[in-house]
């Protein structure tokens, strides 16, 4: 008997699985340390837990432990609480989370207990007590949070997993090659001995910070990050799922807002030579300041009533779409405050409760008078389900960080469930930064897509053209 059919003979699920889902369950479930990197919208949830009950069913685990991102804790409860033994009953489930006091008073006598991250490092003394009488099985969720093995993340789970079954579940791609070391490690530890053994088969050269620049063997490095693993993406396994069209929307800003744009960036780079190099902390910081004065200018302007030409781009885009809905992606705060403040729009990020963003979620989905949603693109890419049910355009008001940043918040609209083809705009203010941005977006995602980096250090030449848009005439490609 197949693992898919033993777990079905003693539990039932709201859906049958695909074949490719059953594919994953069968490969996974036998294994003690295994990656499951199905792209969002894939049901890498519902696989996880098959191969969850599996252990279970074979007394290779006494219980699971699932440590997600907190916004998915409710909405891991709502999931286990579909999954039922064949006799009816529910399977117990723990959410472990609240104030300290309430955490110390929780049983883990559960078969799924539900922390997340930040609780898991913080409670580990009493969850290490807690799951030594009974071997328990641990699923990661959103794994990209232990990619860089120098984070306290990486090695408090590295820790606790030690002679641990476990499965790392992510569908984010990687962001540049050195990320896939971290999943190897944990999911197969055979193909590394450390850390210098990865660079010295992958990269190529380095920075002046000695960071990887330059890759080599990248068709062993996807061999190796599929040990133990199963990675498919949506146009693996859903040939039927409508297309993304991505389209670049080029727009001014208003003459005293980009006078006020220019006069911020000359401050800082009166002082930098031509040839002169700044370090990428120096870069990141004036990037992020000029990042955020395109769609803030009632900020620096300390001028509520002024308005940046985003605001009414976003607003033409409403009147074009009639009834339809929208979501706004934004990387700062600051902007995404100010769409719900313009709007009377819910939001979703990271300062935002999760319960608040689960309300503000269903406000969005339930509400037809809710055309609107702000969302962070890492905040609102981790577990946000069912806009795919009620949207099928975004827009980003400033351009995504990364290709993970892209891929995990398209991935709320451009999914299973989706029935029409989707809008993807993205916003581009001429001469400012923007144009840039874009630009090394589509260069990252031709680095890491065939295994599923921008320079650390610019000169002042450099620095220059990115601020003031660089060469028009980029094109992005999106495979989505």
């Amino acid at each position: 008997m197949t693992p898919h059919d033993l777990v079905l003979e003693h539990y039932t699920f709201p859906f049958q699985f695909r074949p490719f889902q059953i594919e994953a369950i069968n490969t996974l479930s036998p294994l003690p340390r295994t990656g499951l990197y199905l792209e969002p919208g894939l049901g890498k949830t519902a696989v996880s837990t098959a191969c969850a009950l599996y252990k279970l069913i074979k007394g290779e685990a006494g219980a699971v432990l699932v440590i997600v991102p907190p916004l998915l804790v409710t909405q891991w409860v709502r999931w286990l609480s579909r999954v039922k033994l064949r006799d009816g009953r529910s399977l117990r489930v723990v959410p472990y989370e609240g104030p300290p006091k309430k955490r110390r008073s929780l049983s883990f006598d559960a078969d799924f207990v539900l922390s997340g991250i930040q609780v898991f490092k913080r409670d580990l003394e009493r969850i290490e007590r807690e799951t030594m009488s009974r071997r328990w099985h641990v699923i990661l969720d959103e794994a990209h949070c232990i990619k860089d093995v120098a984070s306290g993340n990486y090695h408090y789970y590295r820790d606790y997993v030690e002679g641990r079954t476990h499965q790392l579940l992510t569908g984010t791609p990687l962001n540049v090659p050195i990320d896939a070391y971290a999943y190897c490690n944990l999911v197969s530890p055979g193909a590394y001995r450390n850390l210098l053994h990865f660079e010295t088969e992958h990269v190529e050269a380095k920075d002046i910070f000695k960071r990887p620049c330059e890759y080599k063997n990248l068709e062993l490095l996807q061999h190796n990050l599929l040990l133990n693993s199963i990675r498919k993406t949506k146009e693996d396994v859903l040939p039927d799922l409508p297309e993304a069209i991505v389209t670049e929307i080029e727009y001014d800003l208003d003459p005293r807002h980009y006078a006020l744009y220019k006069e911020l960036a000359m401050t800082k780079l009166l002082r930098l030579k031509d040839d002169e190099k700044i370090d990428a902390t120096q870069a990141s910081a004036l990037f992020h300041a000029l990042g955020q004065i395109v769609c803030q200018w009632h900020y620096f302007g300390q001028d509520y009533k002024l308005k940046s030409n985003i605001y009414t781009l976003i607003e033409e885009v409403v009147d074009e779409l009639g009834d339809k809905k929208l979501i706004v992606f934004s990387n700062y705060q600051r902007t995404n405050e100010e769409v719900v403040r313009r709007y009377n729009a819910p939001g979703i990020w990271g300062a935002i409760p999760p319960k608040q963003k689960l309300l503000n979620l269903n406000r969005f989905l339930d509400d037809p008078k809710c055309r609107l949603i702000a969302m962070h693109p890492v905040s609102a890419g981790q577990g946000v389900d069912g806009c795919q049910h009620v949207c099928t355009d975004v827009i980003y008001a400033e351009p995504p960080v990364t290709p993970s940043h892209l891929t995990q918040s398209l991935s709320r609209v451009h999914r299973e469930g989706q029935t029409r083809s989707v809008t993807v705009r993205l916003a581009v203010a001429r001469g400012t930064l923007q144009r840039d941005r874009v630009s090394v977006l589509a260069e990252k995602e031709e680095l890491v897509n065939p295994i599923q980096g921008s320079k650390t250090y610019l000169t002042g030449s450099e620095i220059k053209r990115i601020i003031f848009g660089g060469t028009l005439g980029y094109a992005l490609r999106l495979d989505t």
